[in-house]
Parts: structure tokens; sequence; C-alpha cells
């Protein structure tokens, strides 16, 4: 027998909508490091009213990164159903890059994908959704075949200090020289053979 789900009261309901919407803005301006007590000044809460919603922080970030991992997963997705394969690719790149300019939350998930800052279930479909538009330009012959999911999620990192000043932190637009750059490297006539990926 099911255990029934009382809904949320309307007043309750709000405030865990303020809650997400604050937290949403704070890690895409700032990063993960916001602290809660700045979430619940944002969303005009007491910090009880913020932990009885959200037990953790980490709670609340695995809320706010579903967000991010569907938006992730359609882009993913679009780049499967991209009639030019190594074009759709190419754009799928793209537009990690821009989710990581854009949304720094985005980036510092990017930097901790295997920790335990989202939930493994979370963490394996933000990989299987790196590893279908790898695979798809790697069948249609763009891609070096010796690549794997993993090795994209490095690709990912390598390229997320590039949508960044270090000094100030605020997104710059420098980041396609870096993708080219990238993009050349992962290309079958540059493939030259890999040292193994360690254990």
């Amino acid at each position: 027998m099911e255990a029934h789900v009382r809904p949320l009261r309307a007043d309750a309901a709000r405030n865990r909508a303020r809650v997400l919407d604050a937290a949403r803005t704070a890690f895409a301006e700032a990063g993960l490091d916001v602290g809660v007590e700045e979430i619940a000044r944002r969303a005009g809460v007491g910090k009880g009213t913020l932990y009885r919603r959200f037990p953790t922080k980490e709670a609340l970030v695995c809320a706010i990164f579903e967000d991010i991992l569907l938006e992730f997963e359609r882009v993913s997705d679009e780049a499967l159903e991209g009639e030019e394969v190594g074009q759709a690719f190419v754009a799928f790149l793209n537009t990690c890059a821009v989710m990581q300019a854009e949304n720094q939350g985005f980036y510092d998930v990017v930097s901790r994908v295997g920790s335990q800052v989202i939930t493994p279930d979370q963490s394996a479909r933000f990989r299987t959704a790196a590893a279908g538009p790898l695979k798809r330009a790697q069948a249609a012959g763009v891609v070096r075949d010796d690549l794997v999911a993993e090795d994209l999620l490095q690709i990912f990192r390598m390229l997320g200090p590039t949508t960044r000043e270090f000094s100030g932190g605020e997104p710059v637009d420098h980041w396609p020289r870096y993708l080219a750059f990238l993009l050349d490297a992962m290309r079958p006539a540059a493939a030259t053979p890999l040292p193994p990926r360690p254990e």
C-alpha cells in the first residue's frame, strides 16, 4: 500500500518556490558556495523555513541542479537529432560552454561531477547525456574513436575556466578560441595514440 503524501499548504508551497527561485539566482550568479543565510535573505524567509523545505544545503543544490540537468539533457537530445552530425556536436559543446559562462552554479557542478555535490543518479544522467552526442559523432567518423564519455567531462572542465576572467570571475567571450583548439584535437586526422586512462 502506497503512503499518502500530503500536498504542501499554499503558504508552504509559496515559500518553497521562493527559496528555489532565490537559490537558482544565487547559484547562477555566485556558484555553489553561496550560504543558506544569503539564500534565505533573498527569498525573504527565515533559515528555519528554508530548512523545513530543504534539510541540508546539499538537498537544495540537488533540487536546483535538477533544472539544469533537464536543460543539459534537452541540449544533448537536440545534438542527437541534428541532421549534420559534426555541426550538431560542435553546437552541443558550444552550448555547454555558454551554460558554464552564464551559470556559475553549472560551472561549479561540472568541475565536481562524481563528488557528493549531486546525487549518484544525477551524476549518471549527466554522463549519459554527455556520452550520446560523442558516440554519434564517433560513429559518423567526425570525432576520434578513442575518446570516452569521461574524457568529454574532462574537456568540459578544461573549457570551463576559459569562460572566466582569472581576476574577477566575470564571464568573458574568449572561450570560442579554446573550444576550437579542443575540437581540432578531437578530429580523427589529428589523433595520435593516447596514454591509457588512469583507473
